[in-house]
């Protein structure tokens, strides 16, 4: 069950993100931790339990996952993240299962990834060379989250001598067009031949000291200025972000909520929904205490990798210095397992009772959790789907009645007030009915109390009070905006 469970996460994980949406989140996950934690049932009752869960250095991931659990809960925008904290719960899960794995286990588990990598692969460069796409992104959803998961692939390709992958997904690379990735594998290269005596000031060393350095100054070189420009804006964001919510951050996934607050958006700017800095992002999100634990831990088991996985993790990591894709869940997933599979082989130690129990009882509990969590966002999400099929049709009473009912399913969730604001001020003006604008208005209001930062609802009363003739309305919206929207 252990190798069915983890071979299951390198094989999906990257392929379903090109589909990733509450219900595939919840279907993976949920699968993830009902069968992790039948599995550590299953070693509880045998009486052995693997290493990783009683070795000190991986103590810090435990304290990461509840701080960043923390942060969501006391997040301004609580309703709107929560899902993203089960994605990193699962990674740090699915890392604990890929340590348990035995060095056969392992090696069954990279035919897994290979098989994904080759599905990334083959769908890329139909992408980019049939349907002659300007953004290459295969299943990933963006050419950024695909570049990370290449420069991640490309040191295992090397190290299972699997040369038509390497240069399949160097090709890839290349369609992608990512400077942060030449430098990201350049880095991993040197790391490579220096650990193994190869890259020095003597022989062959200083043409490849100049072969890698003249890669990452082409990088450099040929990025876009424009782009930089854009990076800095966002992590001048997320940083005002951690500076004014510094301990626990204002919840994963919150920078997308939250960044129109802390950024006035310039004419031509690129829009965004991540940092383009996973340390900034994660920072900005968890806080510092979650991310102090999370780091150390990366760091930890970065030292103790070999290998591939090794070479893998420092391109990811160097890679993710600027740029979003450890964000992106089939990525993070992926960077987990290859993180986690480096104990070594049947390294278990008798068990006591209450404490593997525990840990079962602690992943079943996250199943049936994440059971309660998205069986109301799925509700939702069906609910949204059925409005605005109706909305399309024409058909608004049947409209409003779909969200008035997700309201009442789920009142602290902002969205359902937004849209249903919106639907009923387009009904008043097309109508013009000054009691619908009233009700329009009544709804943005609450949207903009469930969470400040809803640019579209802000611009909504803005509207509405506007076309009542402004005066105190229009002037204390705008002194409110102001506060909200600084």
């Amino acid at each position: 069950m252990l190798l069915l469970t983890v071979a299951s996460c390198l094989l999906l994980a990257p392929v379903l993100q090109g589909v990733w949406g509450f219900r595939t989140q919840f279907l993976f996950e949920a699968g993830l931790f009902l069968c992790g934690g039948g599995w550590l049932f299953r070693k509880s009752l045998a009486g052995g339990y693997p290493v990783f869960f009683s070795d000190r250095k991986n103590l810090p991931l435990l304290p990461a996952v509840f701080f960043a659990l923390l942060s969501v809960l006391l997040s301004p925008v609580r309703a709107l993240v929560a899902p993203e904290w089960w994605t990193f719960a699962a990674g740090a899960f699915a890392l604990s299962l890929a340590a348990s794995l035995d060095a056969v286990g392992r090696r069954q588990a990279e035919l897994a990834l290979r098989v994904s990598a080759w599905f990334i692969v083959l769908l890329g460069l139909y992408q980019a060379l049939v349907m002659k796409s300007p953004n290459v992104s295969a299943s990933l959803t963006n050419p950024n989250a695909l570049a990370l998961f290449t420069v991640m692939l490309l040191p295992a390709a090397a190290a299972w001598r699997d040369l038509p992958l390497a240069g399949a997904l160097s090709a890839l690379l290349l369609f992608t067009g990512s400077s942060a990735a030449v430098v990201a594998l350049s880095a991993a290269a040197g790391l490579c031949l220096v650990e193994s005596g190869r890259l020095s000031f003597r022989g062959r060393g200083p043409l490849l000291f100049s072969v890698i350095g003249s890669a990452v100054v082409f990088a450099v070189w040929r990025s876009d200025p424009s782009s930089l420009a854009d990076r800095l804006d966002w992590w001048r964001a997320a940083f005002r972000m951690f500076a004014d919510r510094p301990l626990l951050g204002a919840g994963a996934g919150s920078f997308a909520y939250l960044y129109p607050a802390y950024h006035v958006v310039r004419p031509g700017e690129a829009a965004t929904v991540y940092a383009h800095s996973y340390y900034l992002e994660f920072l900005a999100e968890n806080g510092a205490l979650a991310a102090a634990c999370w780091f150390w831990f990366v760091a930890v088991r970065f030292r103790s990798l070999s290998g591939f996985r090794r070479y893998s993790a420092a391109a990811a990591l160097v890679h993710s210095c600027v740029d979003f894709g450890l964000s992106v869940p089939g990525n993070f997933l992926v960077f987990c397992c290859l993180l986690g599979g480096s104990d070594p082989a049947g390294n278990e130690r008798p068990a006591h009772a209450p404490f593997v129990l525990t840990a079962a009882a602690a992943a079943l509990g996250c199943f049936f959790s994440l059971c309660g969590t998205f069986s109301v966002q799925l509700r939702l999400e069906d609910l949204r789907t059925g409005a605005m099929s109706a909305l399309s049709a024409g058909d608004f009473p049947s409209a409003e009645r779909l969200i008035s009912y997700a309201a009442r399913l789920d009142p602290g969730n902002p969205l359902v007030p937004s849209l249903l604001g919106r639907m009923r001020m387009r009904r008043a003006f097309e109508s013009k009915d000054g009691g619908k604008l009233l009700e329009a208005a009544a709804d943005l209001e609450r949207a903009v109390l469930l969470n400040p930062y809803d640019v579209g609802a802000w611009r909504g009363l803005e509207t509405i009070y506007s076309s009542l003739g402004g005066g105190a309305a229009l002037e204390g919206l705008n002194k409110r905006k102001a506060e909200a929207l600084r």
